[in-house]
């Protein structure tokens, strides 16, 4: 199973944040801004029999605008790629869909908004996304492009993950804190019938 850390890119450019005048300086490249990417990546090789390249898969971002904000956009990247493996891509707020859809055998992409009032993020202080794997009872496998060693360590998310080096499992209450101030929360995936 492919696990791609966007941390591991720095030298791998990406341009986006287009709309605003593009990314700060040091920031154009997967290490800062790839995360949608590498899950994107993950996707195609846990669903299909095909692989899509990091550079391939940044070159089809920014051929469909899919950069024009911070980061990646997958309600754009998402059904481009879908399209391209023989893949379903749906959008969902609701955790009982990636509940159906991880427990049929597809794959999501959950949409974390980080720290808000109240509530320090568990997946990332900014927007993330990280590629949902499985679920079981009220725990979520995921493949965390951004994962260190330190990250699940810091005061506030100590103690909320369990932590199986590339896997990291999380309740769902807490997936669903972390996803509620984005819409989509969710990224369906799934093989075509």
């Amino acid at each position: 199973m492919l696990y791609l850390n966007q941390k591991d890119y720095p030298d791998v450019p990406y341009q986006h944040n287009l709309k605003h005048g593009g990314a700060p300086a040091g920031h154009a490249n997967i290490a800062s801004a790839g995360c949608g990417i590498c899950c994107m990546c993950m996707i195609v090789d846990q669903l299909t029999c095909r692989d899509l390249s990091l550079t391939d898969c940044r070159d089809l971002a920014e051929d469909v605008q899919a950069n024009l904000s911070g980061g990646c956009d997958l309600q754009i990247l998402g059904p481009e790629v879908a399209g391209c493996y023989e893949l379903t891509c749906s959008f969902s707020d609701d955790i009982a869909d990636v509940r159906a859809c991880l427990q049929s055998g597809g794959r999501a992409v959950a949409n974390s908004g980080g720290d808000q009032a109240g509530h320090i993020g568990l997946l990332s202080h900014g927007g993330h996304y990280v590629v949902l794997t499985a679920v079981e009872n009220d725990r979520y496998c995921c493949l965390d492009p951004s994962w260190t060693k330190e990250k699940y360590q810091e005061e506030g998310r100590k103690g909320k993950v369990t932590e199986h080096w590339p896997f990291v499992y999380l309740r769902e209450s807490d997936l669903q804190k972390d996803c509620a101030s984005r819409h989509p929360s969710y990224y369906l995936f799934a093989r075509k019938k």
